[in-house]
C-alpha cells in the first residue's frame, strides 16, 4: 500500500471539508393552517442529517425573506397559506434569490399562497384549484429518471388530500407524477380540469435556478412515508444542486405516430386474441422509458396508455419509440380492432388490426439444462406443436407462464437446429438454436 509523505497528510488535515448547504424551511401560514408543518420541517431535517448534505432552518418569520438574510441559504422550500404579508421588496428578493442560481420548493398549500402577486404563480408553476378528493389513490411516475423516482415503481398508492390546479401549464414544468384517474370520481361538481391532467409534482428552471413542487403532505402519515420521503431527498438535492436531473418542460408535442403494430420478435399481419404485441413508432412517451413487471402488466406507464376500442391495455414497457402490450384475451377472431397511443393531450391516428384465432409467434429459445424451452405468445388456446428443422417433436410440458406468454419444453436440441412452433394450421417464425 502507497503511503503518504507526513507533509502530504498535514496539507489533507488542513484541507477545509466541503460546506453543508442550507435550507430555510418557511411554515408560515396566513390562511388555512396545516397540522403537517411541524412534521414536514422535522422530516426535512432528518434527511438533511441522514445524507449529511444540508441543514435546515425552520421558521415563521418572513423577515427571514430579504436579500441579506437569504443569502445564508442554498434553497427555500414554502409549506405556506393565504396571503402572507411580503413587502415588494421581499417579493422582488425571493425572485432574485432563485434567479441567481439557489433553489425553491414547495408542498401542498405552497400553491394555496400569493394570489394577488401573479409573478409567484409563474415560479411554482400553477395555483390551488379546489382539492376534490381526500383518499387512497394511484399517483403514477412520469418521469422515472429524476432524482428519488428511480425505484418508485410505476406507482404507488397513498392516502390524500389531492389538488387540483389553475395556471397550470406543461409549456412552463416538467411534470414528474400524476393522479391515476382511474382511482377518483371524476364526476364531482368541484372537479374542473377537462383535459385529464391532474399533475401532482413537477420541476422547472427558473432562470439559473431550480424549482420542485409536490401537491403531497396534507397528512401527516404522508410526511413520515419513506417512499415520500425519498422521493424528496431526491428532489432536495437537486434543488441545492447535489443531485443531476432534466428540470427542462417536456410539453405536449405532436401526438404519438405508430409506424407498426407487430409481434415482438418482427413484422405481423393478424394477431389472436391474448397476445403480446410491440408498437413501434415516434413519441410513444414524453421522453421517458418505463418497465412494469412482467407479472404486473399497467394500464399507464410514464404517463402513456394503449388502448383498443377505447379501453385500455395492459402495458409491459414505453419508450419513446417502441411500447409492449397486451391484446384482450376475449377478443373475438374477425372482430374490428381499432388500438391507439396516448399521452396527455395528444393522441395517435388509429392502425387496424386483424384479430385471427391463431397467430403463434416465437419469442426465444433457451437450453435449460437437458431441455430446451421455447417462449411464445400469440397461441391463444391452442395446444402448440413444436418442431426441429421442419419435423413434430415431443412436448414435455407446456403453459402459459406470463399473461400472454407460454412456455413449450422439449427434449435438448443441438446447436445450430432450427426450431418453430405450430398452432392449429399456422407455423410461426422460426429461431436457430445457438
Amino acid at each position: 500500500m502507497m503511503r503518504l509523505p507526513a507533509f502530504a497528510l498535514w496539507l489533507l488535515m488542513l484541507a477545509p471539508a466541503a460546506a453543508q448547504k442550507h435550507i430555510l424551511h418557511v411554515g408560515h401560514s396566513a390562511g388555512f393552517r396545516h397540522d403537517s408543518v411541524v412534521t414536514s420541517a422535522r422530516v426535512l431535517q432528518n434527511i438533511g442529517e441522514r445524507t449529511g448534505k444540508f441543514q435546515v432552518t425552520a421558521t415563521e418569520d418572513l423577515s427571514y425573506i430579504t436579500a441579506s438574510r437569504l443569502s445564508a441559504f442554498d434553497a427555500v422550500f414554502f409549506f405556506t397559506s393565504g396571503e402572507l404579508a411580503l413587502r415588494d421588496d421581499q417579493k422582488r428578493d425571493l425572485l432574485e434569490f432563485v434567479q441567481s442560481g439557489k433553489g425553491f420548493g414547495g408542498a401542498h398549500s405552497a400553491t394555496d399562497t400569493l394570489y394577488l402577486w401573479p409573478e409567484y404563480g409563474d415560479l411554482i408553476g400553477g395555483y390551488f384549484d379546489d382539492h376534490p378528493w381526500a383518499k387512497e389513490v394511484s399517483i403514477d411516475v412520469e418521469d422515472p429518471d429524476f432524482p428519488g423516482l428511480k425505484d418508485a415503481g410505476p406507482s404507488f398508492r397513498v392516502v390524500e388530500e389531492i389538488y387540483q390546479f389553475r395556471a397550470f401549464s406543461r409549456e412552463r414544468v416538467r411534470v414528474l407524477t400524476t393522479l391515476d384517474t382511474s382511482t377518483v370520481d371524476l364526476t364531482l361538481p368541484n372537479v374542473r380540469r377537462t383535459d385529464g391532467d391532474f399533475a401532482l409534482s413537477w420541476v422547472r428552471r427558473y432562470g439559473e435556478g431550480r424549482v420542485f413542487y409536490t401537491a403531497l403532505g396534507h397528512f401527516d402519515e404522508t410526511w413520515l412515508d419513506e417512499r415520500f420521503q425519498k422521493q424528496l431527498e431526491g428532489a432536495l438535492l437537486w434543488l441545492i444542486g447535489e443531485a443531476e436531473g432534466e428540470g427542462r418542460p417536456r410539453p405536449v408535442i405532436d401526438a404519438p405516430a405508430i409506424a407498426a403494430v407487430q409481434t415482438p420478435t418482427g413484422k405481423a399481419e393478424s394477431f389472436a386474441p391474448g397476445s403480446v404485441i410491440s408498437i413501434v413508432g415516434e413519441r410513444l412517451t414524453s421522453g421517458s422509458t418505463l418497465a412494469a413487471r412482467e407479472s404486473d402488466p399497467r394500464l399507464k406507464l410514464a404517463g402513456t396508455r394503449v388502448e383498443l376500442n377505447g379501453a385500455p391495455l395492459p402495458l409491459f414497457s414505453v419508450s419513446p419509440d417502441l411500447v409492449t402490450a397486451r391484446l384482450p384475451a376475449g377478443l373475438a377472431p374477425g372482430a374490428a380492432a381499432e388500438l391507439r397511443v396516448a399521452r396527455v393531450g395528444a393522441i395517435s391516428e388509429p392502425v387496424s388490426l386483424t384479430i385471427v384465432e391463431t397467430a403463434p409467434a416465437l419469442m426465444a429459445v433457451r437450453q435449460e439444462g437437458t431441455a430446451t424451452a421455447l417462449y411464445a405468445t400469440g397461441l391463444a388456446a391452442q395446444a402448440p406443436v413444436a418442431r426441429v428443422n421442419g419435423q413434430a417433436v415431443r412436448v414435455r410440458r407446456s403453459g402459459i407462464i406470463l399473461p400472454g406468454v407460454w412456455r413449450i419444453e422439449i427434449e435438448g436440441v443441438p446447436s445450430g437446429a432450427t426450431v418453430d412452433i405450430r398452432a392449429g394450421t399456422v407455423v410461426s417464425n422460426a429461431l436457430v438454436i445457438d
